[in-house]
Protein backbone atom coordinates (compact mmCIF):
# COMPACT_ATOMS: atom_id res chain seq x y z
CA UNK A 1 0.00 0.00 0.00
CA UNK A 2 1.65 3.74 -1.02
CA UNK A 3 1.65 5.90 2.05
CA UNK A 4 0.40 9.33 1.73
CA UNK A 5 3.36 10.97 0.95
CA UNK A 6 3.44 8.81 -1.76
CA UNK A 7 0.04 9.56 -3.02
CA UNK A 8 0.23 13.04 -2.84
CA UNK A 9 3.75 12.74 -4.97
CA UNK A 10 1.82 10.58 -7.79
CA UNK A 11 -0.75 13.60 -7.77
CA UNK A 12 1.93 16.05 -7.86
CA UNK A 13 4.12 14.34 -10.75
CA UNK A 14 0.74 13.75 -13.09
CA UNK A 15 -0.25 17.51 -12.84
CA UNK A 16 3.15 18.90 -13.74
CA UNK A 17 3.65 15.92 -16.59
CA UNK A 18 0.24 17.82 -18.06
CA UNK A 19 1.72 21.07 -17.19
CA UNK A 20 4.90 20.09 -19.65
CA UNK A 21 2.95 18.81 -22.21
CA UNK A 22 0.58 22.03 -22.44
CA UNK A 23 3.81 24.84 -23.16
CA UNK A 24 4.95 24.92 -19.59
CA UNK A 25 8.73 25.57 -21.34
CA UNK A 26 9.19 29.18 -21.81
CA UNK A 27 11.29 30.57 -24.68
CA UNK A 28 14.95 30.22 -24.76
CA UNK A 29 17.38 32.80 -22.69
CA UNK A 30 19.31 35.12 -24.96
CA UNK A 31 22.93 34.02 -23.96
CA UNK A 32 25.17 36.80 -22.90
CA UNK A 33 28.56 37.17 -25.01
CA UNK A 34 31.52 35.06 -23.02
CA UNK A 35 34.53 37.56 -23.94
CA UNK A 36 37.69 35.85 -24.55
CA UNK A 37 39.54 38.25 -22.49
CA UNK A 38 40.82 37.10 -18.87
CA UNK A 39 39.14 38.39 -15.69
CA UNK A 40 40.94 39.29 -12.33
CA UNK A 41 39.81 39.47 -8.98
CA UNK A 42 42.12 41.71 -7.43
CA UNK A 43 43.03 41.73 -3.69
CA UNK A 44 40.08 39.55 -2.74
CA UNK A 45 39.44 37.25 0.41
CA UNK A 46 39.87 33.80 -0.90
CA UNK A 47 36.99 31.15 0.78
CA UNK A 48 38.81 27.66 -1.36
CA UNK A 49 36.37 25.40 0.60
CA UNK A 50 39.14 22.69 0.62
CA UNK A 51 39.60 23.53 4.43
CA UNK A 52 38.07 25.70 6.58
CA UNK A 53 40.04 28.46 5.92
CA UNK A 54 40.15 32.14 4.41
CA UNK A 55 43.39 33.20 2.43
CA UNK A 56 43.76 36.89 2.66
CA UNK A 57 44.52 39.83 -0.17
CA UNK A 58 44.64 37.24 -2.82
CA UNK A 59 43.96 37.57 -7.31
CA UNK A 60 42.62 34.93 -8.65
CA UNK A 61 42.87 35.18 -12.89
CA UNK A 62 40.28 33.12 -14.68
CA UNK A 63 40.52 32.70 -18.53
CA UNK A 64 38.39 30.58 -20.59
CA UNK A 65 36.32 29.09 -17.82
CA UNK A 66 38.97 27.82 -15.51
CA UNK A 67 41.02 29.39 -12.60
CA UNK A 68 44.56 30.14 -14.44
CA UNK A 69 45.90 31.47 -11.84
CA UNK A 70 45.50 32.59 -7.77
CA UNK A 71 47.98 33.90 -5.23
CA UNK A 72 48.67 36.66 -2.83
CA UNK A 73 48.25 40.18 -4.51
CA UNK A 74 51.50 41.00 -4.65
CA UNK A 75 52.58 37.77 -6.61
CA UNK A 76 50.33 37.71 -9.25
CA UNK A 77 50.80 39.34 -12.34
CA UNK A 78 47.46 40.28 -14.10
CA UNK A 79 47.09 39.81 -17.56
CA UNK A 80 47.35 43.36 -19.68
CA UNK A 81 43.93 42.25 -21.48
CA UNK A 82 41.80 40.95 -17.86
CA UNK A 83 38.85 42.64 -16.73
CA UNK A 84 39.59 43.82 -13.06
CA UNK A 85 36.94 43.28 -10.51
CA UNK A 86 38.51 44.99 -7.42
CA UNK A 87 37.50 42.86 -4.65
CA UNK A 88 39.53 44.33 -1.47
CA UNK A 89 37.39 43.75 1.60
CA UNK A 90 35.07 40.97 -0.40
CA UNK A 91 35.34 36.87 0.07
CA UNK A 92 35.41 34.97 -2.90
CA UNK A 93 33.97 31.51 -3.09
CA UNK A 94 32.74 28.15 -5.16
CA UNK A 95 29.04 28.70 -6.80
CA UNK A 96 26.91 26.59 -5.49
CA UNK A 97 24.80 23.11 -5.90
CA UNK A 98 21.37 21.68 -5.90
CA UNK A 99 21.31 18.06 -6.42
CA UNK A 100 17.87 17.21 -6.35
CA UNK A 101 15.64 19.89 -8.72
CA UNK A 102 13.00 19.06 -10.96
CA UNK A 103 13.43 21.91 -14.11
CA UNK A 104 9.40 22.07 -14.57
CA UNK A 105 10.18 25.66 -16.98
CA UNK A 106 13.42 26.99 -18.77
CA UNK A 107 13.08 30.28 -17.01
CA UNK A 108 14.14 28.42 -14.19
CA UNK A 109 17.48 28.36 -14.99
CA UNK A 110 18.08 31.96 -14.41
CA UNK A 111 16.67 32.05 -11.12
CA UNK A 112 19.70 29.12 -10.05
CA UNK A 113 22.44 31.25 -11.06
CA UNK A 114 20.58 34.69 -9.63
CA UNK A 115 21.16 32.71 -6.77
CA UNK A 116 24.73 31.52 -7.05
CA UNK A 117 24.05 27.96 -7.95
CA UNK A 118 25.62 27.45 -11.07
CA UNK A 119 25.19 23.55 -10.70
CA UNK A 120 22.13 21.72 -10.76
CA UNK A 121 21.10 17.85 -10.97
CA UNK A 122 18.28 17.13 -12.26
CA UNK A 123 16.58 13.80 -10.49
CA UNK A 124 13.43 13.05 -13.07
CA UNK A 125 15.54 13.53 -16.70
CA UNK A 126 14.00 13.08 -19.79
CA UNK A 127 15.22 13.59 -23.46
CA UNK A 128 14.81 17.38 -23.16
CA UNK A 129 17.03 17.55 -20.20
CA UNK A 130 19.64 16.12 -22.53
CA UNK A 131 19.26 18.54 -25.18
CA UNK A 132 19.22 21.07 -22.78
CA UNK A 133 22.55 19.62 -20.17
CA UNK A 134 24.10 19.52 -24.63
CA UNK A 135 23.14 23.28 -25.12
CA UNK A 136 23.95 24.81 -21.70
CA UNK A 137 27.57 23.10 -22.09
CA UNK A 138 27.89 24.42 -25.44
CA UNK A 139 27.23 28.05 -24.42
CA UNK A 140 23.66 27.94 -26.60
CA UNK A 141 21.90 28.26 -23.75
CA UNK A 142 22.24 30.05 -20.41
CA UNK A 143 22.03 28.80 -17.45
CA UNK A 144 24.00 26.33 -14.51
CA UNK A 145 25.52 23.26 -15.05
CA UNK A 146 23.38 20.36 -15.95
CA UNK A 147 23.26 16.95 -15.05
CA UNK A 148 20.49 14.87 -15.44
CA UNK A 149 19.06 11.08 -14.17
CA UNK A 150 17.55 8.74 -16.06
CA UNK A 151 13.81 8.77 -16.00
CA UNK A 152 12.86 7.33 -12.38
CA UNK A 153 12.67 2.95 -12.57
CA UNK A 154 9.61 2.00 -10.59
CA UNK A 155 7.33 -1.65 -10.40
CA UNK A 156 3.66 -2.07 -10.23
CA UNK A 157 2.05 -0.24 -9.22
CA UNK A 158 3.86 2.45 -10.42
CA UNK A 159 4.33 6.33 -11.43
CA UNK A 160 2.41 7.13 -14.56
CA UNK A 161 5.31 8.45 -15.88
CA UNK A 162 7.99 5.75 -14.53
CA UNK A 163 10.11 3.33 -16.59
CA UNK A 164 8.17 0.28 -16.00
CA UNK A 165 10.98 -2.39 -14.81
CA UNK A 166 9.22 -5.70 -12.95
CA UNK A 167 11.23 -8.44 -14.50
CA UNK A 168 15.57 -8.76 -14.55
CA UNK A 169 15.11 -8.93 -18.08
CA UNK A 170 13.80 -5.80 -17.95
CA UNK A 171 16.04 -4.18 -15.49
CA UNK A 172 19.09 -5.11 -17.69
CA UNK A 173 17.56 -3.52 -21.00
CA UNK A 174 16.45 -0.44 -19.31
CA UNK A 175 19.76 0.70 -17.40
CA UNK A 176 21.54 0.07 -21.31
CA UNK A 177 18.83 2.04 -22.95
CA UNK A 178 19.49 4.64 -20.43
CA UNK A 179 23.22 4.57 -20.23
CA UNK A 180 23.12 4.89 -24.48
CA UNK A 181 20.61 7.60 -24.43
CA UNK A 182 23.30 9.95 -22.16
CA UNK A 183 21.99 10.16 -18.60
CA UNK A 184 24.10 10.66 -15.86
CA UNK A 185 22.58 7.89 -13.30
CA UNK A 186 19.78 5.53 -12.70
CA UNK A 187 17.02 7.11 -10.39
CA UNK A 188 14.80 4.39 -8.55
CA UNK A 189 11.89 4.64 -6.82
CA UNK A 190 9.07 2.95 -4.40
CA UNK A 191 7.44 -0.33 -6.11
CA UNK A 192 10.93 -1.63 -7.43
CA UNK A 193 10.94 -5.61 -5.94
CA UNK A 194 13.94 -6.43 -4.21
CA UNK A 195 15.26 -8.92 -7.10
CA UNK A 196 14.51 -6.03 -9.75
CA UNK A 197 16.45 -3.51 -7.65
CA UNK A 198 19.41 -6.14 -7.19
CA UNK A 199 19.78 -6.24 -10.86
CA UNK A 200 19.44 -2.93 -11.62
CA UNK A 201 22.33 -1.68 -9.26
CA UNK A 202 24.27 -4.48 -10.70
CA UNK A 203 23.64 -3.55 -14.28
CA UNK A 204 24.18 0.00 -13.27
CA UNK A 205 27.98 -0.76 -11.40
CA UNK A 206 28.59 -1.84 -14.99
CA UNK A 207 27.87 0.57 -17.00
CA UNK A 208 29.51 3.43 -14.76
CA UNK A 209 26.76 4.76 -13.89
CA UNK A 210 25.53 5.87 -10.07
CA UNK A 211 22.08 4.54 -8.66
CA UNK A 212 20.45 8.04 -6.95
CA UNK A 213 16.65 8.59 -5.90
CA UNK A 214 14.84 7.10 -3.14
CA UNK A 215 14.35 4.06 -0.99
CA UNK A 216 11.83 1.19 -2.65
CA UNK A 217 9.15 0.11 -0.13
CA UNK A 218 9.32 -3.71 -0.58
CA UNK A 219 13.17 -3.51 0.13
CA UNK A 220 13.79 -1.17 2.44
CA UNK A 221 17.05 0.91 3.74
CA UNK A 222 19.12 -2.49 4.22
CA UNK A 223 18.64 -3.60 0.48
CA UNK A 224 19.32 -0.14 -0.38
CA UNK A 225 22.78 0.66 1.63
CA UNK A 226 23.68 -3.46 0.84
CA UNK A 227 23.78 -1.88 -2.89
CA UNK A 228 25.92 0.72 -1.80
CA UNK A 229 23.34 2.86 -3.76
CA UNK A 230 25.44 6.33 -4.51
CA UNK A 231 23.06 8.65 -3.40
CA UNK A 232 19.28 8.68 -1.31
CA UNK A 233 17.43 11.53 -1.98
CA UNK A 234 16.13 13.04 -0.38
CA UNK A 235 16.93 11.69 3.43
CA UNK A 236 13.36 11.28 4.79
CA UNK A 237 13.39 8.53 2.34
CA UNK A 238 15.14 6.91 4.92
CA UNK A 239 11.98 6.88 7.38
CA UNK A 240 9.52 6.28 4.87
CA UNK A 241 7.44 3.77 6.37
CA UNK A 242 8.15 4.39 10.05
CA UNK A 243 9.53 7.00 12.45
CA UNK A 244 12.61 5.31 14.53
CA UNK A 245 13.77 6.29 18.02
CA UNK A 246 16.65 8.96 18.06
CA UNK A 247 19.01 6.36 19.75
CA UNK A 248 18.83 4.16 16.28
CA UNK A 249 20.48 7.50 14.07
CA UNK A 250 23.69 6.93 15.32
CA UNK A 251 23.88 3.27 13.63
CA UNK A 252 21.94 4.04 10.96
CA UNK A 253 24.45 6.58 10.30
CA UNK A 254 27.39 4.37 10.77
CA UNK A 255 25.65 1.56 7.97
CA UNK A 256 25.27 4.62 5.92
CA UNK A 257 29.12 5.90 6.03
CA UNK A 258 29.87 2.51 5.83
CA UNK A 259 28.28 1.68 2.62
CA UNK A 260 29.17 4.71 0.89
CA UNK A 261 26.67 6.29 0.61
CA UNK A 262 25.31 10.35 0.11
CA UNK A 263 22.85 11.76 1.39
CA UNK A 264 20.75 15.05 0.25
CA UNK A 265 19.39 15.71 3.93
CA UNK A 266 16.20 17.90 2.35
CA UNK A 267 15.07 19.84 5.77
CA UNK A 268 13.80 22.51 3.40
CA UNK A 269 11.54 20.25 1.85
CA UNK A 270 10.01 19.45 5.22
CA UNK A 271 10.13 23.31 6.14
CA UNK A 272 8.21 24.20 3.17
CA UNK A 273 5.56 21.51 3.95
CA UNK A 274 5.33 22.79 7.20
CA UNK A 275 5.03 26.49 5.62
CA UNK A 276 2.19 25.91 3.76
CA UNK A 277 -0.10 24.14 6.18
CA UNK A 278 0.72 27.33 8.16
CA UNK A 279 0.35 30.26 5.47
CA UNK A 280 -0.25 28.92 2.27
CA UNK A 281 -1.20 32.49 0.52
CA UNK A 282 2.55 33.27 2.46
CA UNK A 283 4.18 30.89 -0.39
CA UNK A 284 2.26 32.56 -3.04
CA UNK A 285 2.96 36.02 -2.02
CA UNK A 286 6.70 35.12 -2.00
CA UNK A 287 8.46 37.41 -4.14
CA UNK A 288 10.39 34.40 -5.78
CA UNK A 289 6.90 33.79 -6.88
CA UNK A 290 6.63 36.21 -9.72
CA UNK A 291 10.23 34.18 -11.24
CA UNK A 292 8.17 30.74 -11.45
CA UNK A 293 5.71 30.28 -14.63
CA UNK A 294 1.96 30.86 -14.35
CA UNK A 295 1.27 27.24 -15.16
CA UNK A 296 4.16 26.42 -12.26
CA UNK A 297 2.02 28.06 -9.72
CA UNK A 298 -1.06 26.45 -11.01
CA UNK A 299 0.07 23.28 -10.36
CA UNK A 300 1.35 24.05 -7.01
CA UNK A 301 -2.48 25.28 -6.09
CA UNK A 302 -3.75 22.16 -6.45
CA UNK A 303 -0.56 20.02 -4.84
CA UNK A 304 -0.08 22.09 -1.98
CA UNK A 305 -0.46 19.62 1.45
CA UNK A 306 -3.87 21.79 2.33
CA UNK A 307 -5.60 19.93 -0.84
CA UNK A 308 -4.79 16.84 0.88
CA UNK A 309 -7.49 14.31 2.42
CA UNK A 310 -5.55 13.54 5.08
CA UNK A 311 -4.12 17.41 5.62
CA UNK A 312 -4.65 16.38 9.96
CA UNK A 313 -2.20 13.69 10.06
CA UNK A 314 0.35 14.28 7.42
CA UNK A 315 0.65 17.67 9.51
CA UNK A 316 1.32 15.91 12.55
CA UNK A 317 3.53 13.42 10.57
CA UNK A 318 5.99 16.34 8.96
CA UNK A 319 5.83 18.07 12.61
CA UNK A 320 7.27 14.87 13.72
CA UNK A 321 9.45 14.31 11.00
CA UNK A 322 10.98 17.63 11.39
CA UNK A 323 13.50 17.22 14.44
CA UNK A 324 14.14 13.77 13.90
CA UNK A 325 15.92 14.59 10.29
CA UNK A 326 17.74 17.34 11.62
CA UNK A 327 18.99 14.63 14.82
CA UNK A 328 19.41 12.38 11.60
CA UNK A 329 21.64 15.05 9.23
CA UNK A 330 23.97 15.69 12.63
CA UNK A 331 24.32 11.53 13.42
CA UNK A 332 25.59 11.62 9.64
CA UNK A 333 27.77 14.48 9.41
CA UNK A 334 29.25 13.13 13.02
CA UNK A 335 29.81 9.63 11.06
CA UNK A 336 31.48 11.26 7.96
CA UNK A 337 29.10 10.33 5.36
CA UNK A 338 28.58 12.94 2.90
CA UNK A 339 26.11 15.61 2.47
CA UNK A 340 24.79 17.32 -0.35
CA UNK A 341 22.15 19.94 -0.41
CA UNK A 342 19.35 18.92 -2.38
CA UNK A 343 16.19 20.72 -2.09
CA UNK A 344 13.40 19.29 -4.56
CA UNK A 345 12.87 22.64 -6.66
CA UNK A 346 10.48 23.64 -8.08
CA UNK A 347 8.26 21.23 -6.75
CA UNK A 348 5.54 22.66 -4.30
CA UNK A 349 6.63 25.32 -2.53
CA UNK A 350 10.36 25.24 -3.16
CA UNK A 351 12.06 28.27 -5.21
CA UNK A 352 14.58 27.66 -7.32
CA UNK A 353 17.60 29.06 -6.01
CA UNK A 354 15.83 30.64 -2.87
CA UNK A 355 15.64 27.16 -1.54
CA UNK A 356 19.31 26.28 -1.74
CA UNK A 357 19.68 29.42 0.96
CA UNK A 358 17.27 28.37 2.78
CA UNK A 359 18.97 24.33 3.27
CA UNK A 360 21.78 26.12 4.08
CA UNK A 361 20.13 27.75 7.03
CA UNK A 362 18.47 24.43 7.78
CA UNK A 363 21.65 22.68 8.23
CA UNK A 364 23.21 25.23 10.51
CA UNK A 365 19.76 25.08 12.68
CA UNK A 366 20.60 21.36 12.65
CA UNK A 367 23.54 21.96 14.12
CA UNK A 368 26.30 21.93 10.98
CA UNK A 369 29.17 25.02 11.52
CA UNK A 370 28.68 27.24 7.94
CA UNK A 371 31.76 25.30 6.63
CA UNK A 372 30.54 22.35 6.78
CA UNK A 373 26.96 23.36 5.17
CA UNK A 374 28.50 25.19 3.16
CA UNK A 375 30.71 22.11 1.88
CA UNK A 376 27.77 20.38 1.34
CA UNK A 377 26.56 22.74 -1.62
CA UNK A 378 30.29 23.00 -3.14
CA UNK A 379 33.07 20.81 -2.34
CA UNK A 380 30.94 17.67 -1.36
CA UNK A 381 28.84 17.87 -4.62
CA UNK A 382 31.86 18.36 -7.12
CA UNK A 383 33.38 15.40 -4.95
CA UNK A 384 30.77 13.09 -5.73
CA UNK A 385 30.11 14.09 -9.30
CA UNK A 386 34.15 13.20 -9.81
CA UNK A 387 33.47 10.17 -8.23
CA UNK A 388 30.51 9.12 -9.95
CA UNK A 389 29.15 10.84 -13.04
CA UNK A 390 32.47 12.45 -14.74
CA UNK A 391 36.16 11.95 -13.60
CA UNK A 392 36.80 14.77 -15.17
CA UNK A 393 34.73 17.25 -13.31
CA UNK A 394 36.13 20.39 -11.63
CA UNK A 395 33.84 22.53 -9.37
CA UNK A 396 32.96 23.07 -5.93
CA UNK A 397 36.51 24.29 -5.00
CA UNK A 398 38.47 27.46 -5.71
CA UNK A 399 41.82 26.62 -6.45
CA UNK A 400 43.82 26.95 -10.30
CA UNK A 401 42.61 24.28 -12.96
CA UNK A 402 39.20 24.42 -11.34
CA UNK A 403 36.30 25.61 -13.13
CA UNK A 404 35.19 29.35 -12.74
CA UNK A 405 32.01 29.17 -10.77
CA UNK A 406 32.31 31.49 -8.49
CA UNK A 407 30.66 33.94 -6.08
CA UNK A 408 31.60 37.57 -5.04
CA UNK A 409 29.87 38.19 -1.32
CA UNK A 410 30.50 41.03 1.00
CA UNK A 411 31.25 39.10 4.13
CA UNK A 412 32.78 36.18 5.17
CA UNK A 413 30.65 33.59 4.97
CA UNK A 414 32.76 30.97 7.18
CA UNK A 415 30.74 33.34 9.63
CA UNK A 416 27.65 33.60 8.70
CA UNK A 417 25.97 31.22 6.12
CA UNK A 418 23.71 33.18 5.57
CA UNK A 419 25.99 36.08 3.70
CA UNK A 420 26.16 33.65 0.75
CA UNK A 421 22.62 34.92 -0.19
CA UNK A 422 24.18 38.43 -0.69
CA UNK A 423 26.15 38.25 -3.68
CA UNK A 424 27.41 41.22 -5.75
CA UNK A 425 28.00 38.66 -8.58
CA UNK A 426 28.39 35.10 -9.78
CA UNK A 427 30.56 33.89 -12.26
CA UNK A 428 29.44 30.67 -14.38
CA UNK A 429 31.88 28.95 -16.65
CA UNK A 430 34.00 32.09 -16.39
CA UNK A 431 31.38 34.57 -17.32
CA UNK A 432 31.19 37.25 -14.64
CA UNK A 433 27.52 39.01 -14.16
CA UNK A 434 27.33 41.39 -11.26
CA UNK A 435 24.06 41.29 -9.26
CA UNK A 436 22.53 44.20 -10.80
CA UNK A 437 22.59 42.48 -13.95
CA UNK A 438 21.20 39.37 -12.79
CA UNK A 439 18.51 40.78 -11.53
CA UNK A 440 17.99 43.09 -14.73
CA UNK A 441 17.47 39.54 -16.81
CA UNK A 442 15.63 38.22 -13.87
CA UNK A 443 12.76 41.06 -14.10
CA UNK A 444 12.95 40.49 -18.53
CA UNK A 445 12.77 36.78 -18.04
CA UNK A 446 9.63 37.07 -15.84
CA UNK A 447 7.45 40.13 -17.82
CA UNK A 448 8.06 37.38 -20.70
CA UNK A 449 6.32 34.45 -19.30
CA UNK A 450 3.14 33.33 -21.06
CA UNK A 451 0.50 34.41 -18.88
CA UNK A 452 2.04 37.55 -17.76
Amino acid sequence: MKTPRVLASLGACLLFVVGMSSGCRSAPLSVPVVSERAVAFVGVHVVPMDTERVLADQTVVVRNGFITALGPSASITVPADAERIEGRGHFLMPGLADFQIHLHSDEQLLSYLAHGVTTVFDLNGSPRQLALRAQLAEQQRFGPRLYASSPLFDGQPGRGDAVAVTSAEQARIAVVRQKLAGYDAIKVYHTLDPEVYAVISGMARQQKLPVVGHVPRRGGVDTVLRARQALVAPGTEFFALTLPEEAALAELARATKAAGTTVVPGLVQIHAQLRMLENVEGVFADPEARYLSPEVLRTWSYTNPTRRIDVAAYGERERALYPLMRAFTRALQKEGARLVVGTDASDVGLFPGASVHRELGELVDAGLSPYAALCAATRDAGAFIQEHVDPAARFGTVAVGQHADLMLLPANPLEDVGRVGQALGVMSRGLWLPREKLQRMRDKAAKALPGR
